[in-house]
C-alpha cells in the first residue's frame, strides 16, 4: 500500500482517507493512530454514544424445573423480573410438552418444561415431532420490558432454527423412552 508523509507520520492511503473524513461525521474525533487502525482493523466500531446506550431490557428468568408451578402462574413472576444484560436484547419463552396417544384416545396436552429468560437470538415457532408421542416444542419472542409472560405458543408461523429441532428431538427420544420404553427399540434387532 502507499504511504503518505503528514504531520511527520507515514500513513498509508487509507488512513488519510480516515483521519480527513471520519471527524467531520463523527461527534468526537479520532485522536491517534492507535484509534484509526482500531476502527480499520475492527469489524464493528461503536461510538461513544452507542456505548453510552446499554441493554435497559428486563424480562421474567424461571423456569419450571427450579421454580415449579410459580413460573406458569401469572400471579407470581413479580419474583423472576431480571435485568438483561450485553446483548441479550430478546425476551424468550419456550414450552416443551407432550401428548400420548392409543387407537382411541389422545391424552390432554401435557407440560415438560417452560422456560423463560433473556437471549440475544431467538426464532419464534412450534415443532411438533412423533406420532404415539407427540412433543410439542414452542418459542415466542418479544422485545419490551417483561413481554414475556406468554405460555410459550409461538406468535408467528417462523420455523425453530436447527439447534431447537435437535433439542426437540433429544428431549422426544427422552419422554418416549420414560412413557414407552419398549416402543424406542420396537424393529431393532441386537446380536451379539
Amino acid at each position: 500500500m502507499r504511504k503518505i508523509k503528514a504531520f511527520g507520520f507515514g500513513f498509508n492511503v487509507f488512513q488519510v482517507l480516515v483521519l480527513y473524513v471520519l471527524p467531520s461525521h463523527c461527534s468526537t474525533a479520532v485522536s491517534t493512530m492507535t484509534d484509526i487502525n482500531e476502527i480499520i482493523l475492527n469489524k464493528q466500531h461503536k461510538t461513544p454514544k452507542a456505548l453510552e446506550h446499554g441493554n435497559h431490557l428486563y424480562c421474567y428468568n424461571c423456569n419450571t424445573m427450579d421454580h415449579g408451578t410459580d413460573c406458569t402462574n401469572n400471579q407470581t413472576f413479580r419474583k423472576f423480573e431480571y435485568k438483561c444484560h450485553g446483548e441479550n436484547k430478546i425476551c424468550m419463552t419456550q414450552r416443551y410438552s407432550y401428548t400420548t396417544s392409543t387407537e382411541n384416545s389422545t391424552s390432554a396436552v401435557n407440560l415438560w418444561l417452560l422456560k423463560r429468560n433473556c437471549t440475544k437470538k431467538c426464532e419464534p415457532g412450534c415443532i411438533v415431532i412423533g406420532e404415539r408421542t407427540k412433543l410439542y416444542a414452542c418459542t415466542q419472542c418479544c422485545t419490551t420490558n417483561f413481554c414475556n409472560i406468554g405460555k410459550g405458543a409461538a406468535l408467528s408461523d417462523h420455523n425453530i432454527g436447527p439447534l431447537a429441532q435437535l433439542s426437540a428431538l433429544i428431549l422426544y427420544t427422552v419422554v418416549t423412552r420414560v412413557i414407552n420404553p419398549s416402543d424406542i427399540w420396537v424393529g431393532w434387532s441386537w446380536t451379539l
